[in-house]
């Protein structure tokens, strides 16, 4: 029975992993998605004309998904490369029409960079697995590994083309890297997966900086621990010894992995790093403020962010999560060794401690703080819940005998994952729009998600009007999210830039349309967009699109304005 048991798990936690992140992979388009299509594009134009210095992103700086978007074009349009286009202004929507005029799918580029990103997903998935067997045995470490990864919000993310879910796994395995090093046994391959992860972090976005000290605490607590049994100062300079390697397999790492850093390393850093911080402290890039002014430097008051970032943290964690999280709590204090061990203790507060410095990072800085940049801190706290429920589980095997105790174990494990997927696929396909059901009964409301979910329902719509292949249709969030799927041609509607010198005006964009596609995404609008919204809302729609955790879309024909709508617009 033994024997079977681990290749049993293995192929258990990988259908978790893969079954619902492959379901129905092309059905629907995020609102910046068809921005990095077009980011990996040149990237990848870059390789094939060698001019790896341009293989480089502003801060983020995103060298891994653009690695992504290159396998993509390798497998789907490998002869991109070639055509001598150049390099497309990703603000400007010309790389569409270019794949368009060579009988390329944008939907079917983007199908197969999401599935080699969730294949990033599932082989760190798997790294993760193995390093808590290591630690924990091979039971809890499917059961912590299921749990993250089932989580709505987490398994949302991790299969839609986006850095979040990519950092927060590279950072979570990077700490279990270390911890194995630390904990298990000193094996030079423990430390360099603990490296390496740290690397692939850091090259997706460089806000991954916010796991530094938590390795830094990890390092200095087995520093103590080690005190038992050797000097200080040798405890020490072991120590530093230990960082050092760590260090040098990060460097080591990320040069290789960015073509950039082999020609330009200094453009490169400077590229990454000085327009994160010019961006955190002085609320721009480079481009906008040209150098970096230590003395502008400000730290706005972070009390508010941070509580809202606990606040969405409550609002997309599950009930189970939230259970998990009270019993990692009870049992940080609890005595028994045989129950639960220092090492389940000294890994709940690391992973509270890289939840909480990632959420500090983003309250602290100027720019815009999205709720799933602290994807790490969803994680990370997911893994204490899961923790916490290992806790529970290995006290109940206390009170039953061997028999029983697997029983115990089987079932809780099958509970609490199955739980985890169902509150995820209550909201299939949009995964990441799930909210705590005691939260909505608590405040009566709940977040409406807005990153271009539905707009494929309102292309499917369009399409099945007579002749929708020569319709016209004006649409917010229009590029990507409807028009890989509409047939006509979709005009973007952006109202953050109607009024932006040179850009044409609402009047002359609607000229010659068909329909308009809307949704209430205006955030804190001007009084002009507030002037547009409400002159649009005394008109009914032709077909409103409603979907549980979205915003409503709405679908207006430009024949049924009425002049008076045209009226209120002109003043």
């Amino acid at each position: 029975m033994n024997k079977i048991r681990k290749p049993v798990l293995v192929l258990f936690l990988l259908a978790i992993l893969l079954a619902p992140r492959l379901s129905k992979l092309d059905s629907f388009v995020t609102l910046d998605e068809p921005f990095w299509l077009s980011v990996g594009g040149n990237f990848y134009y870059a390789l094939g004309q060698r001019e790896l210095e341009k293989t480089v992103y502003e801060y983020h700086p995103a060298v891994t998904t653009m690695w992504i978007v290159t396998a993509a074009f390798l497998a789907y349009f490998p002869e991109y490369r070639g055509f001598g286009q150049g390099y497309f202004d990703v603000d400007k929507n010309f790389f569409d029409p270019f794949l368009l005029k060579h009988n390329i799918s944008p939907l079917h580029l983007l199908y197969f960079a999401r599935l080699f990103q969730v294949a990033v997903i599932v082989l760190f998935a798997m790294a993760i697995y193995y390093l808590l067997s290591l630690l924990f045995g091979e039971e809890k470490a499917f059961l912590v590994t299921a749990f993250i990864s089932s989580a709505p919000y987490f398994l949302g993310h991790s299969r839609v083309l986006s850095h979040e879910a990519m950092v927060a796994f590279f950072v979570l395995a990077s700490i279990l890297g270390m911890m194995a090093y630390l904990e298990y046994e000193r094996r030079w391959y423990y430390l360099f997966i603990s490296a390496a992860s740290a690397a692939l972090a850091q090259l997706t976005k460089s806000s991954a900086m916010a796991m530094i000290p938590v390795i830094a605490l990890m390092l200095a607590v087995s520093v103590f621990a080690k005190m038992k049994q050797q000097s200080f100062g040798h405890a020490l300079l072991d120590h530093l010894k230990i960082l050092g390697f760590w260090l040098a397999g990060l460097v080591i790492v990320y040069v290789v992995v960015w073509p950039g850093m082999w020609v330009a390393p200094g453009k490169m850093m400077y590229e990454v790093y000085g327009n994160a911080f010019s961006y955190a402290f002085q609320g721009a890039r480079l481009q906008v403020t040209h150098e970096l002014v230590p003395s502008t430097f400000k730290l706005d008051a972070p009390a508010s962010m941070i509580k809202s970032f606990f606040t969405y943290l409550i609002w997309y964690a599950t009930p189970a999560s939230w259970a998990g999280m009270f019993l990692a709590g009870i049992f940080l204090f609890w005595q028994e060794e045989d129950v639960i061990s220092s090492v389940y203790k000294r890994l709940i507060l690391y992973l509270v401690l890289a939840a909480f410095m990632f959420i500090l990072l983003f309250s602290v800085a100027q720019g815009r703080n999205s709720p799933h940049y602290i994807m790490t801190s969803y994680v990370s706290m997911d893994a204490v819940a899961a923790l916490g429920w290992c806790g529970l589980i290995g006290w109940a095997g206390t009170k039953y005998g061997k028999t029983a105790h697997t029983f115990v174990i089987t079932g809780c494990m099958l509970a609490l994952i199955l739980f985890q997927l169902a509150s995820a696929m209550s909201y299939y396909p949009y995964y990441y729009t799930y909210s705590n059901p005691i939260m909505r009964m608590m405040t009566g409301g709940t977040p409406l998600s807005n990153y271009g979910e539905g707009f494929e329902q309102a292309a499917a719509y369009l399409a099945q009007k007579p002749g929708s292949g020569s319709l016209k249709v004006l649409a917010i969030h229009g590029r990507g999210p409807l028009s890989y799927f509409f047939p006509g041609q979709t005009i973007i509607l952006n109202l953050i830039f109607l009024n932006d010198p040179g850009m044409p005006s609402l009047l002359e964009r609607m000229a010659g349309t068909d329909y308009l596609v809307i949704n209430d995404s205006t955030g804190s609008p001007s009084a002009r967009i507030k002037l547009f919204m409400d002159a649009l809302s005394s008109t009914p729609p032709e077909k409103v699109i409603q979907i549980k955790g979205v915003l409503p879309i709405r679908i207006y024909r430009i024949a049924d304005l009425p002049p008076s709508f045209y009226e209120a617009i002109s003043k």
